[in-house]
């Protein structure tokens, strides 16, 4: 009997012990909960406050580089009054610098006031004047960060990117029709890179990009932003100061570009939403050929290439920071309106999208334009491409 006592309260104390020592541990792991709730607060609250600054640095960087291109702006402007006043060609602006850090009279060497030119001839001095205030209306313009269209912060910067003739033209003619957009077709001819990306969403215009439009009137025949400075096939009289007016005037700036100029690492270094447009090979290859821009012979070569770069857009995610959205363009050719809808939505957060007017000609053409490539491609092409291609492409 005693030993069955002393077993009963060994038991008992055992079980005591363990329900202690169960306590404890409890009482451990709840304190290590709470300290890694703790610390998982304190790392979400470093994150905002790291993308908080990072905004806005951001946006310090933009109106520096606005400021920034102040400089060059005005030097232009100067230089093109003193070429229309007809100065002479030896006074330069460093020799007039110079003079004046010096310490010479002013009156020696003088370059004579713009209006002070020609006073003998009305119609010099009238060109000057327009050339002034035409100036001054641009710099206040262009180089006031409070004038009333420009919101850095509110400003939208969108990639809109496909193969040739994989339909970008007709998205970006879409686009083209909203009054708040300013459209910069085929510009990844020119910009090559995220930091010249900046500059164009924030409407600094450099010398390449001028020229490569002007160089082009069929181009910039694409955008309504470009064309109302262009006349009979010519776009020679446009200017820096006009597409930097034109950009300033528009919330969202949309820069077209095709995948083969701009590598996803490029895009993702762009820091802006993105618009890929994914089309089937088989038309894509078939506009080429019609066009001669590939040949039957390079069909198969080309297509292990185009296929690549379309499996690897298509596929591509947004990041935590802006939106890639792709676009089928068969889906964008059947219904138009729904899927600028669905794209208005993703990446402008409203469904208010701008009017179109498409012809009943047009629309059935959009259709069409799907399955072209059955009547202009021989069968050899087509498996040609679909050998290529594998999932990609539908029978």
């Amino acid at each position: 009997m005693p030993r069955l006592v002393n077993c009963i309260k060994n038991c008992l104390y055992l079980g005591f012990l363990a329900i202690v020592i169960t306590a404890i541990c409890s009482l451990f792991v709840w304190q290590a909960e709470v300290y890694q709730s703790t610390i998982d607060e304190q790392i979400r609250s470093m994150k905002l406050e790291l993308a908080s600054i990072k905004k806005e640095n951001h946006l310090m960087e933009i109106k520096l580089n606005e400021q920034l291109g102040k400089h060059d702006d005005l030097k232009e402007e100067f230089r093109y009054l003193i070429k229309q006043a007809k100065w002479p060609a030896d006074v330069s602006l460093d020799r007039l610098d110079k003079r004046k850090e010096e310490g010479e009279d002013g009156d020696v060497g003088r370059a004579p006031h713009p209006v002070e030119a020609k006073e003998e001839d009305a119609d010099d001095r009238n060109l000057v004047n327009k050339a002034l205030e035409d100036a001054i209306g641009n710099l206040e313009i262009g180089d006031s960060l409070d004038h009333p269209d420009i919101d850095l912060s509110k400003r939208s910067q969108i990639l809109l990117v496909s193969e040739t003739a994989g339909g970008r033209d007709v998205l970006g003619g879409f686009l083209d029709n909203d009054s708040s957009v300013f459209y910069l077709p085929e510009v990844s001819q020119v910009a090559k890179s995220g930091g010249d990306f900046q500059k164009l969403a924030h409407c600094t215009i450099t010398e390449a990009v001028l020229e490569f439009y002007k160089d082009h009137p069929e181009i910039s025949a694409q955008s309504k932003s470009l064309k109302k400075f262009c006349s009979d096939g010519s776009c020679g009289n446009m200017t820096v100061s006009d597409l930097k007016r034109e950009c300033l005037s528009r919330y969202v700036a949309v820069l077209g570009g095709a995948s083969e100029d701009w590598s996803l690492s490029v895009i993702d270094d762009a820091d802006t939403d993105t618009i890929y447009v994914s089309r089937d090979p088989r038309s894509i290859v078939s506009e080429l050929l019609q066009a001669d821009e590939i040949s039957e012979e390079s069909i198969q070569g080309y297509s292990t290439q185009l296929c690549s770069r379309l499996d690897a857009f298509s596929k591509h995610e947004s990041s935590s920071h802006h939106v890639y959205h792709v676009v089928k363009y068969e889906s964008l050719a059947k219904s138009p309106l729904t899927s600028l809808a669905s794209l208005y939505h993703s990446l402008l957060d409203t469904t208010d999208i701008p009017k179109l007017a498409l012809s009943r000609e047009f629309k059935n053409q959009l259709y069409l334009s799907i399955s072209t490539w059955k009547t202009q491609l021989a069968q050899i092409l087509v498996d040609a491409v679909e050998e290529e291609c594998g999932s990609l492409v539908k029978s």
